[in-house]
């Protein structure tokens, strides 16, 4: 779990569910068992959620924050119905063992969802960039721009989760439409997976017969997208695979890369279907 760092006020918390509240400084949250609710707070804070269900939250700031045993829901910043965390939120989140929620807000985050069914939720498709320094003892995640990383996503367990107003609960935010087939939860209602040239519509789009400068270039490869829909697509300048959200005509705001996506043939065999890319 890492080693105490002598700036940093210790929260411990026990086997029991617990409520551990950091400060507005650089906190270590450290629980052991038990389904808790963690939050950080202001700071650089490091927070473990040990066994159990838990809510963890790093609060403003470049924070880690690791779910460990037992099925979490784990925010970088703040939970999807407070204010938006921008400027300063280069988080890193790993999920750890179970079933994990891990939300994605601004700035530059590393996510890791590592073992169980893993849902990403996206808040917003124009994350803010936060500071290009991260939290102490880790290295500048991601390429440019500032956007979240996702280290592991697995397409036979896990999911990408989009936040659309209007749809369920929203998040103070949301901002992407709401493509879902039937209601909050379910698959994208129109997808397509292969050459560009074909792809005419949908409102999920993956190419996956060449490679792309940028998301604009992805955009202008296919025919008959409109504002809302996402694009998938490998980057051949920073080596992942890329999603984009579609504003206008050939124009797109990318919010994500998949690091572990490094070619177009490596994009092609996570045969992604309908049923990774969720509404909420």
């Amino acid at each position: 779990m890492g080693n105490f760092k002598f700036w940093e006020k210790f929260f411990k918390g026990s086997e029991e569910p617990d409520t551990l509240i950091g400060s507005d400084h650089d906190d270590l949250l450290w629980n052991y068992g038990g389904n808790d609710w963690i939050d950080g707070r202001a700071g650089t804070d490091r927070a473990f959620g040990g066994a159990g269900n838990d809510r963890v939250f790093g609060g403003p700031g470049n924070d880690q924050v690791y779910g460990e045993d037992g099925s979490d829901v784990l925010y970088g910043g703040n939970d999807r119905y407070q204010p938006r965390v921008a400027g300063q939120d280069n988080d890193y989140v790993r999920g750890g063992g179970g079933d994990d929620v891990l939300f994605i807000g601004d700035g530059r985050d590393w996510l890791r969802g590592d073992g169980g069914r893993d849902t990403f939720v996206f808040q917003f498709h124009d994350p803010m960039p936060g500071q290009h320094n991260p939290m102490p003892g880790l290295p500048k995640q991601g390429p440019d721009p500032d956007i979240t990383t996702i280290a592991d996503f697995d397409p036979e367990q896990d999911t990408f989760a989009f936040d659309a107003p209007g749809l369920y609960n929203d998040g103070v935010g949301a901002n992407f439409i709401n493509h879902a087939s039937v209601q909050s939860g379910y698959p994208v209602d129109t997808f397509y997976s292969g050459d560009a040239w074909r792809a005419n519509g949908e409102h999920v789009v993956v190419i996956t017969d060449r490679s792309f400068a940028d998301g604009s270039a992805a955009a202008s490869a296919i025919s008959g997208e409109s504002a809302g829909d996402i694009i998938v697509y490998h980057n051949y300048k920073t080596h992942t695979a890329d999603l984009a959200y579609v504003t206008s005509g050939n124009h797109v705001d990318v919010f994500a890369h998949l690091s572990a996506v490094d070619s177009v043939s490596n994009l092609a065999s996570l045969h992604l279907s309908a049923s990774d890319f969720a509404f909420v």
